[in-house]
């Protein structure tokens, strides 16, 4: 608790590194509630009206043009910097509300997805970078969780408002927050890491200064001079990343996880959350537990980043996957009598609780641990290639399961995507307790050795 207080403290500048995350994790929320108003059309407020055919693609382009952003971002963060490459999300998200406000037919709304979906792939490959090349081991498991809980509160905050604006005002008020990202992290210094490989040796002990508040950082700096120095004399290419165990070891597990985590349902869930609850027929309106559920997904994940240090990446992502695992096989239960013509008129709250316990679940671990991981896993020398591999891939099974999970249900009923969703996250139990590595406490120099060793070593 005193590290989270450290790193929340106002003096602190490692806090403003995960702001833009929350304008990121506004794009994601948007679909929730306004997706129901899309499809009902009301003209006379937004001249824009879809079908359902159509609100599956506004929902899924934004994770095909993540995929895009993740690798434009292996280009931009060796040549303009880290920092730079942050920055820079703050353009196309601003360009992406302009045109939802502005929009007049479907095809001006696919096309601000696919904007907005490439400033948040760019975004969830070079946030983890940065923040675990700029911050200290016993607090890089918090401050990389940390973009996890600022996507979180950027979604929730859609939830919660999105049910009393129109689709225009939302789109305006979330207008702010990429500009209040762009006032606030230019003042951070660029990651040590990069500067030193960029030989800007001067400009990466300021920059270690600023970032630890103190001036003895020679010993840091000797250390990560002798890291970068060696990651740079084995630099490698895309074939040789296959055929290094270490980085091997490393692309697998985040290849593994990133399929895992989005065939959870994690996507499905948080973009058609209203009309879920909905279709659970529960007593309350889906717009109202929907922002129940927004709340509680901050909560969780803010309990996930305080514990992930205590606890560890490992077993926080076997108790995740497990709770995220038997919650969706609540749902999927209820739905299954539903489309059995069961009456289900008195189980309702079977449903809604499946959905609010596997937010509850996955928030604890699966939702930010990849990206943790992400940020500790891969080695300096490929952690541009590597994040562009991990982000391109978790994207892509993104829009495979929001776009293919409205085809499922109107093929084969509500319940199938929910048991696909449960047997992917117990396969996501059992392969973490076999081969992902704990990095609790670790330096990255001292991950990079384990991960060269076998599994079971």
């Amino acid at each position: 608790m005193i590290k989270l207080f450290s790193i929340l403290n106002l003096h602190n500048p490692l806090q403003f590194g995960n702001l833009g995350m929350l304008s990121i994790g506004q794009f994601f929320g948007w679909a929730s509630p306004s997706l129901p108003v899309l499809i009902q059309g009301n003209y006379t407020e937004y001249p824009v009206h879809l079908t359902m055919e159509e609100a599956s693609w506004v929902a899924a382009l934004l994770t095909l043009g993540g995929a895009v952003g993740s690798v434009a971002c292996a280009f931009m963060v060796n040549i303009i910097g880290r920092k730079n490459t942050m920055l820079f999300t703050a353009v196309p998200s601003i360009i992406s509300w302009l045109m939802i406000i502005f929009a007049t037919s479907s095809w001006e709304l696919y096309i601000s997805r696919l904007i907005s979906g490439l400033a948040a792939g760019i975004a969830y490959s070079a946030t983890p970078m940065y923040l675990g090349e700029i911050s200290p081991p016993n607090i890089r498991g918090i401050l990389a969780s940390m973009l996890t809980v600022a996507a979180k509160i950027g979604t929730s905050i859609e939830y919660i408002i999105g049910p009393f604006l129109s689709v225009k005002n939302l789109a305006l008020v979330s207008l702010v927050w990429p500009c209040l990202f762009v006032v606030a992290f230019i003042w951070l210094p660029e990651s040590p890491y990069h500067l030193i490989r960029r030989d800007a040796g001067q400009k990466a002990i300021n920059s270690l200064v600023q970032l630890r508040g103190k001036e003895d950082v020679y010993k840091e700096m000797n250390s990560i001079k002798q890291f970068v120095k060696a990651d740079k004399a084995n630099e490698i290419s895309f074939r040789e990343i296959l055929f290094v165990p270490g980085n091997r070891r490393a692309i697998i597990i985040l290849f593994c996880l990133a399929a895992f985590q989005q065939m959870s349902g994690s996507q499905a869930i948080v973009q058609y959350a209203e009309i879920i609850f909905d279709e659970a027929n529960a007593n309350m309106e889906g717009k109202h537990l929907t922002m129940i559920l927004g709340a509680i997904q901050v909560i969780f994940t803010i309990i996930s980043m305080i514990i992930i240090d205590r606890i560890g990446r490992k077993p926080l992502l076997i108790i995740s996957s497990i709770g995220s695992a038997c919650s969706t096989a609540m749902v999927a239960a209820y739905f299954n009598l539903q489309h059995n013509h069961v009456d289900t008129s008195e189980l309702g709250w079977l449903a809604a609780t499946g959905v609010v316990m596997y937010i509850v679940m996955y928030s604890l671990g699966m939702a930010s641990l990849f990206f943790t991981l992400g940020s500790e896993l891969l080695a300096t020398n490929v952690k541009a290639l590597g994040s562009t591999i991990a982000i391109f891939t978790v994207n892509l099974w993104a829009f495979a399961v929001t776009k293919l999970y409205m085809v499922i249900v109107e093929s084969s009923g509500i319940h199938m995507p929910f048991w696909i969703f449960t047997a992917s996250s117990f396969a996501c139990a059992l392969f973490t307790f076999f081969y992902v590595p704990e990095t609790k406490g670790k330096t990255l120099e001292q991950i990079q050795q384990k991960l060269h060793k076998p599994p079971n070593k």
